[in-house]
């Protein structure tokens, strides 16, 4: 959805697609009046980039089911959440917590945030952390530290960015890539009991035919997003036993790996690339999943030598 208005009731309606709220909408001068929203969905995913012109913009929103986290691109706002005040300026962030209502004063401002359901995030805690899923607790509004702050601030206006560009369709592989990308930043940036909860990893020995079977599963299937639950299906195995048996054998990760088998097949497109085929190594690569270019070329030259454009020109 991609909104430029002057009307302010257009934006109003739209935003309740998102957050189901009562605005109280002023301004100084019709003419001043300039809304623009952009707001997408990719799976599970959503992100929404609001800019508010010439108003002063109060909403009484309703509890959201979802993991909602905000950042500020400009301006300044104030939310009540709780029973606490929070004044927040230009890359402050928030995350807004499931179940709870809360007020902002959003006025001359310009906002990003991205959602994602608490279901998805819990499994992917419980993955690499072990933490069950269930145990999963967000216990704070703002990032536990400044250097979190502004690694958040980054991090979602990335987000936002790559969700919400007009006319991008992203691959399976990049949409399910920015999706753990978001997951795990909010693990990192706000407060929550994989931070505080005492753990014992499972670390019960594993037949390496689990390693095996997985291994199997994901270079048969590395165009599909697969997730560390499937991957631990497919071995027999569970989401902990899973870690622990790649830590152990193989000392990386059941992603990490995945990461790899598709660093390979960039590597073989882009060997079997002829002259006007049009194959790019930006697209090869964010058809595999590798959203951050700088990071892929580094990857790249890391297992195979040489920067992925020389690959393509040989």
């Amino acid at each position: 959805m991609e909104i430029r208005t002057r009307d302010r009731e257009v934006i109003a309606e739209a935003l309740n697609h998102v957050v189901t709220h009562r605005a109280r909408i002023t301004f100084d001068d019709p003419g001043d009046v300039d809304l623009s929203m952009r707001s997408r969905e990719h799976g599970e995913l959503g992100a929404i980039r609001l800019r508010l012109g010439g108003v002063s913009y109060s909403a009484a929103s309703e509890p959201v089911g979802y993991l909602l986290a905000g950042v500020v691109e400009g301006g300044e706002i104030a939310v009540r959440v709780r029973g606490r005040d929070f004044a927040l300026g230009p890359d402050d962030g928030m995350l807004f917590p499931v179940g709870h209502p809360f007020v902002g004063e959003y006025g001359r401002s310009a906002l990003g945030a991205v959602s994602l359901p608490l279901p998805y995030v819990a499994e992917l805690a419980e993955a690499e952390t072990g933490l069950p899923a269930a145990d999963l607790r967000f216990e704070g509004a703002m990032p536990v530290s400044e250097a979190m702050r502004r690694y958040w601030a980054g991090a979602a206006g990335y987000l936002c960015r790559q969700l919400t560009t007009p006319g991008v369709e992203l691959p399976p592989l990049l949409a399910e890539h920015l999706r753990r990308l978001g997951a795990a930043t909010l693990l990192s940036v706000f407060p929550n009991t994989t931070m505080t909860v005492a753990r014992t990893p499972n670390d019960g020995r594993v037949a390496p035919a689990v390693v095996r079977r997985a291994v199997e599963f994901m270079e048969g299937s590395p165009e599909r997003p697969l997730t560390v639950a499937e991957i631990a299906t497919a071995a027999g195995v569970g989401s902990r036993g899973l870690q622990v048996a790649f830590r152990r054998h193989l000392g990386c990760t059941p992603m990490e790996y995945l990461r790899r088998v598709r660093l390979e097949r960039v590597h073989r497109e882009l060997r079997a690339a002829g002259p006007g085929d049009g194959v790019t190594v930006r697209e090869t690569a964010r058809r595999w999943g590798f959203a951050n270019p700088g990071r892929f070329a580094a990857e790249y030259r890391a297992l195979y030598g040489q920067p992925p454009s020389r690959t393509l020109r040989v």
